[in-house]
């Protein structure tokens, strides 16, 4: 009898540790992957404003080699359209992506005021004099007189050394 409970205790153990150990031993499944679920136009604008900073950094290093003399004027001039170009480009189709408000009932119209409406104008309160203590002016001694002669102190008569 005490074998079969041995056995039985062993079968129930294996059992718990399987169970317990079966979602770590599963391939996770990610419960939502969101680079998986960017849009078609989601995904052209991304890389528009990869593009874009691409075309923009690539200006920045030029402008600077240009100036720390790495790279001549001529190379320069040559080089500096195309990069231009492409970031505009970029910067045109990204444009593309603006949210915009033509919609007189769309969610910019309470931003953006109507051309007819003239704004109220702000108003700022003056501001209030600080109370402050009056600076007094500095007290500046009297230099003292340059010293006479009878108002020096004499030095002791100091004998002279004898020698050996």
């Amino acid at each position: 009898m005490t074998a079969l409970a041995l056995l039985l205790g062993a079968l129930i153990a294996v059992a718990a540790v399987v169970v317990v150990a079966l979602p770590f031993l599963r391939e996770p499944a990610p419960a939502d992957d969101r680079l998986a679920a960017l849009s078609p136009a989601e995904r052209e604008r991304l890389a528009l404003a990869e593009e874009r900073d691409q075309a923009l950094a690539a200006l920045k290093e030029l402008e600077l080699d240009h100036r720390t003399g790495k790279v001549t004027d001529e190379d320069y001039r040559a080089m500096v359209g195309s990069l231009r170009r492409r970031a505009a480009e970029a910067l045109r189709a990204l444009d593309a992506y603006a949210p915009r408000s033509v919609d007189p009932g769309g969610p910019m119209s309470e931003i953006q005021p109507n051309a007819s409406e003239t704004p109220e104008p702000v108003v700022v309160p003056e501001p209030r004099p600080v109370p402050h203590q009056p600076i007094e002016p500095a007290v500046v001694p009297e230099p003292l007189p340059p010293p006479d002669e009878g108002d020096r102190p004499t030095q002791p008569d100091i004998p002279e050394p004898t020698p050996r």
